[in-house]
């Protein structure tokens, strides 16, 4: 039996120029994460659904152990 303890759990995304916030489930996050072409520096990026912009997550550990805060780059 397979036991996803991801599951139900989300990422707090925050649109940079409109400020709206969307719940992103944690294995996308990491899905895009491991996709993300090998660059460490940059999370997991998605387009805001109300102004088409980029968010940013409120804080995110990704899976090469490096952590991404909003509070940084304000």
């Amino acid at each position: 039996m397979f036991f996803d303890i991801n599951k139900g759990i989300k990422v707090s995304y925050v649109c940079l120029a409109c400020h709206e916030k969307e719940e992103i489930p944690l294995n996308v996050v990491k899905d895009f994460d491991l996709m993300n072409g090998g660059d460490p520096t940059t999370p997991p990026m998605f387009s805001c659904e109300k102004c088409g912009e980029q968010m940013y997550p409120e804080y995110y550990k990704g899976v090469h152990g490096i952590e991404y805060k909003l509070s940084d780059i304000r």
